[in-house]
């Protein structure tokens, strides 16, 4: 059959079209059938290849926070940049916070949660929302934690750990009883702590390697409505204050473990028994701020071995001594007139409470008191239940005055 030149040309287009199409359905089905993963990989569907996402929940709304691109924002960022978004007119305490994950006490450490139960102080993790979210350290369960600081509670009757814990005292009185005696335990030398992320607000970075201090974060129970508390309060006959059940064990870090920017407003003060005459001198300030006299007469009837006391009257300290040796003595005659004229605790108690405050304020501004009671502070405790009862009334006392002596400078 005869065909025309145009009807010619036709076909071979034809053809040719055909083939090209037959050519990339071949190849089609051949890079879907492939045994290589890498073209594979390009052909299934996003949902199956895709590498789980990294997240994070607000502890203020619970939303799940995606964050695509990990590795060049952290959780702390994401989370941050969520609540300034989300929550800008929200006021943060960052242990106020209801901490993820939080752990109830086991029974038989329920004892303890009255020397953890306060919240901690704002400054040590303003920041770390997440508790070093970022760093690599091998979490520590509740109870691992609470089983130290049970051990330091019973060991704290030595006389030499009394010593250790008061220092640790002088430089955290801000701090629970509970979390001063795990950070007097984990790094006795610590002069300063913060979260991971407050350190690297400061512009100091924990180094690579180093070991976090654990303490414990109470997770603070929901604040009850007026008519809940007041039912509560009737059922009982008494005054309810909340106490946390929860708790978060969280890292600080001492300042000694960071590097970076340096902190010329903070200086750690060296422990001496040379005079602090700036001490001596806001004493007697804060003495007659409080209406309190301060003698220094001579007082040749009394027994010499008598340095000084305290009375309603007033103070007296032995004018014949040496300036370190009046420190001393005002010191201690300051924390008695805490002990006895404004807390009014027993006598009994007081003395022992006085010296010890007294050594927790010395050291705290770099003056060593000596203190040759401590020898007698076991024989004091025997009754271990008396000495953990005065622990308080001891950080009361001592917190009180180095506040008070602060603020007027």
């Amino acid at each position: 059959m005869y065909r025309t030149p145009q009807q010619q040309t036709n076909d071979v287009i034809g053809l040719g079209m055909f083939l090209m199409l037959m050519g990339l359905t071949v190849g089609l089905v051949k890079s879907v059938v492939t045994d290589e993963p890498e073209q594979q990989t390009k052909l299934l569907p996003m949902n199956l290849s895709r590498k789980p996402a990294v997240t994070v929940t607000c502890p203020i709304c619970h939303k799940v926070i995606e964050i695509p691109e990990y590795n060049n924002t952290t959780r702390s960022d994401a989370l941050k940049r969520h609540i300034d978004r989300e929550h800008k007119s929200t006021v943060l305490h960052p242990q106020a916070l209801p901490f993820e994950s939080g752990e109830k006490v086991p029974p038989q450490y329920l004892d303890l949660i009255r020397w953890i139960g306060e919240p901690l102080p704002s400054y040590s993790l303003a920041g770390d929302l997440l508790p070093a979210v970022e760093t690599e350290i091998k979490a520590r369960r509740i109870d691992e934690v609470l089983k130290q600081l049970k051990e330091g509670v019973e060991g704290i009757q030595d006389s030499y750990q009394f010593r250790l814990f008061l220092t640790t005292m002088s430089k955290f009185h801000d701090y629970s009883i509970g979390n001063q005696i795990l950070i007097m335990l984990q790094k006795p030398d610590a002069a300063r702590v913060a979260g991971f992320n407050t350190w690297k607000d400061t512009g100091r970075w924990v180094r690579k390697g180093e070991k976090g201090i654990a303490i414990l974060a109470p997770v603070m129970p929901r604040k009850q409505k007026p008519e809940e508390r007041a039912q509560d309060e009737a059922e009982t006959d008494t005054e309810i204050e909340p106490r946390p059940v929860f708790f978060k064990v969280v890292y600080v870090f001492d300042v000694g473990q960071t590097e970076g920017k340096l902190l010329p407003e903070f200086d750690v003060p060296v422990l001496t028994g040379d005079a602090n005459e700036e001490l001596f001198v806001d004493l007697l300030a804060h003495m007659r701020q409080r209406g309190v006299s301060v003698d220094f007469e001579p007082k040749s009837h009394m027994d010499p071995g008598i340095k000084g006391y305290y009375s309603h009257s007033g103070i007296w300290v032995r004018p014949e001594e040496p300036r370190a040796q009046q420190l001393k003595t005002l010191l201690h005659e300051v924390a008695h007139y805490y002990s006895e004229g404004v807390f009014h605790i027993p006598r009994q108690d007081a003395e022992t409470i006085a010296e010890s405050a007294a050594f927790v304020v010395g050291a705290h501004f770099g003056f060593d008191t000596g203190v040759r009671s401590f020898p007698y502070v076991a024989l004091w405790a025997k009754d271990k239940k008396v000495l953990e009862n005065n622990l308080g009334a001891i950080r009361r006392v001592s917190t009180t005055i180095i506040d008070s002596l602060e603020q007027g400078r």
